[in-house]
């Protein structure tokens, strides 16, 4: 039977695989270190404390390990895979998860594994997005233990990354979901390096490189902007212009991806 292939990213921008098991380790350990306050509240998730986004994290992890055990979707997708009890050590139940993670993550990345993304079905696919999800919760315990403005920016290949695996998501099948009033228009997403043209359909997104005729312009800085598409608070030096309805109906259905 012939493998299932990884997926190529839009603009060029994937890792190779040490890259991604490198960036869960330095991230994980950087979220593990800013946990010094688990009452304290994430601006970028309303309603989380500290120890609330710690067992979000190990919620994710326990999730991803029962699938690589049983080799497919977990029986029970509405678990509570982050459950507590008062007297849990969340900080160490969280290390000892990542540490199972680890080994599973730690293979070619051509491996074939059940994912919920159809077109990639691959242990490559679960490098990145859990490179990216610490990533990006590491940076929610930085900003409510240190503050936005203190809080570790994401490096720049990773967050480059990340923007470009966030908008392939959008070219998913959004049959169900029709987006009123869309009617083909273009905005430009870029973080100088890298860029990308999403173009916004009444049931489609279509995601392709970077093109200068957009109706509109999102940009900034390659961490900044991350942050920014995944509705994180603050203004992360993002610049925008053009076609106003454009630049609303791309934040809507970001919303939807990411909810």
């Amino acid at each position: 039977m012939e493998q299932p292939q990884q997926q190529p990213s839009v603009d060029g921008t994937r890792l190779a695989a040490q890259d991604y098991l490198t960036a869960f380790d330095a991230e994980l350990e950087a979220l593990l270190a800013a946990a010094t306050d688990l009452g304290a509240d994430v601006p970028g998730c309303p309603g989380w404390t500290v120890r609330d986004l710690l067992s979000h994290v190990l919620g994710v992890y326990r999730h991803k390990n029962a699938a690589f055990a049983a080799g497919a979707a977990p029986e029970n997708p509405e678990a509570g895979w982050g459950a507590l009890a008062d007297d849990d050590d969340v900080v160490a139940l969280l290390r000892d998860e990542a540490a199972v993670l680890r080994t599973n993550l730690d293979r070619d990345p051509a491996t074939p594994a059940w994912s919920w993304w159809a077109p990639e079905q691959t242990v490559g696919f679960w490098q990145r997005r859990m490179a990216q999800e610490t990533a990006v919760h590491r940076w929610d315990a930085e900003s409510a233990t240190r503050g936005a403005d203190d809080a570790d920016p994401i490096a720049d290949d990773l967050a480059d990354d990340g923007v470009d695996e966030l908008l392939g998501w959008l070219t998913w099948d959004w049959s169900d979901y029709p987006q009123a009033g869309a009617d083909g228009r273009r905005v430009l997403v870029s973080t100088g390096v890298h860029s990308w043209t999403v173009a916004l359909h009444e049931r489609a997104v279509e995601v392709g490189p970077g093109a200068d005729d957009a109706d509109a312009l999102l940009a900034g800085e390659p961490s900044g902007l991350l942050l920014h598409l995944w509705g994180r608070p603050g203004e992360h030096g993002i610049a925008s212009g053009g076609d106003v309805e454009a630049l609303r109906q791309l934040a809507e259905r970001l919303a939807m991806a990411t909810d």
